[in-house]
């Protein structure tokens, strides 16, 4: 049985953008901070870049200091409690850096909450002991570093200030030799090669994975119960999940999520990967697209049979007092046309993933209206700037004859 919400959504093919998505005209404050207004620089838009990377890293930090800590109290090579030692040391006087610009840049102060994932992540992690912590803690904080990276990276450039341009840089540098020694130690003593994504089994750049494309009619691998990707194309980051990510799949024991989080994307890529027109995700979200990630697949169908999928987007922007037009969103394409399925305007629970919102596995359904063959597609992308990262997981991808449905019908009784 499901476990997606009963609510459905149904969607009819009308080769027209999406105009559900509200636009912000002006600066938006998250409800949930009790922060004071402030008024931004000549320079809106590297002083809008400023703000959020500056919260979004004081949090981030923070949450890498509460990891070190552990280390240092459980590692059992001295080397790796030295460098959690000075991540400790160096992040926290970063941290003290950074509240002392928002305050004197911006006039306010900023301290996080920590996110219910995170500190379900940290509970996990105390359990361990011996290898089997270092490992875990040099995985996470390894992915955690590489985060970090992809907006520190762009941050250089596009910050406000030529301080946070600094900063951005030495954190950049710093981080990137921690990843490098942290991969070094999993390798010479625990023979741990791969490159572990924080979410599940991950999958980075553009791969195949259609070996057992199957055109008769069904979707392959349509719960992903295989065990990977078989039977979908990929472009950016897409990882397969299970409960342990904290979201229970819809059906089964697998899920897939597509992720803004690193080895992402450039919108255009996803564009041409879907055979969207140039531009037609910017129209999309009302917005400049700055990453993302995509799936897509194909299948036979015909008229009145009807594709269905749970879908769950994830997300911490709502955790930025600066809304604004950074309204990350997942989206869905058939045939090339473009339809948004959720963005940082829907509904919206607390996650115990490494998110803080998500809105939980609802269903989607579409009536096929001539037929033939489709390409179904799926992706989330970053709007406006790469920090404050999205996620949309996807489960459960089917399509139901109009046959076996008008006979169900037939079955039911009335009530």
């Amino acid at each position: 049985m499901s476990n997606s919400d009963t609510t459905r959504q149904s969607l009819s093919l009308n080769p027209t953008w999406s105009n559900s998505q509200s636009i912000f005209n002006e600066l938006n404050f998250n409800t949930r901070s009790s922060l004071p207004s402030f008024r931004l620089t000549a320079n809106e838009s590297s002083a809008r870049f400023d703000v959020r990377f500056l919260q979004e890293t004081i949090g981030h930090h923070m949450m890498a200091v509460d990891m070190a800590r552990l280390s240092v109290e459980k590692a059992v090579n001295s080397d790796l409690r030295d460098l959690s030692q000075n991540i400790i040391t160096t992040q926290n006087q970063e941290i003290e850096t950074m509240q002392s610009w928002l305050k004197d840049w911006y006039g306010f102060s900023y301290e996080p909450e920590m996110k219910p994932g995170d500190q379900r992540m940290l509970d996990q992690m105390a359990k361990l002991n011996g290898a089997d912590f270092e490992i875990d803690f040099m995985q996470e904080m390894t992915n955690h570093h590489k985060t970090m990276l992809n907006d520190a990276v762009p941050c250089v450039s596009r910050a406000g200030h030529s301080e946070l341009s600094d900063l951005c840089q030495n954190i950049a540098k710093s981080q990137s030799s921690e990843i490098d020694q942290m991969q070094t130690w999993l390798s010479e003593r625990y023979g741990i090669t791969s490159d572990n994504s924080m979410m599940g089994m991950g999958i980075s750049g553009t791969t195949d994975y259609r070996n057992s494309y199957s055109n008769d009619g069904q979707i392959s691998n349509g719960g992903f119960e295989n065990g990977d990707l078989t039977g979908w194309l990929t472009t950016g980051k897409a990882m397969l999940e299970t409960s342990d990510f904290g979201s229970e799949p819809s059906e089964g024991e697998y899920f897939a999520a597509l992720s803004t989080q690193f080895n992402t994307v450039p919108g255009y890529d996803i564009e041409s990967f879907l055979n969207l027109p140039y531009g037609s995700l910017k129209s999309l979200g009302k917005g400049n697209i700055d990453e993302g990630s995509a799936i897509k697949t194909s299948f036979t169908a015909k008229a009145g049979d009807i594709l269905s999928f749970d879908w769950n987007f994830m997300t911490n922007e709502k955790d930025s007092t600066l809304v604004g037009d950074n309204k990350d969103f997942g989206f869905i394409t058939l045939n090339s046309l473009p339809y948004n399925a959720a963005d940082t305007s829907s509904s919206f629970k607390t996650s115990l993933t490494p998110f803080s919102d998500e809105t939980g596995f609802k269903t989607l359904s579409i009536e096929i209206p001539v037929t033939g063959t489709y390409t179904l597609g799926l992706g989330v992308v970053n709007v406006g700037d790469p920090i404050y990262d999205s996620a949309f997981a996807i489960d459960n991808v089917k399509l139901s004859s109009a046959y076996d449905q008008n006979e169900m019908s037939k079955m039911t009784p009335n009530t």
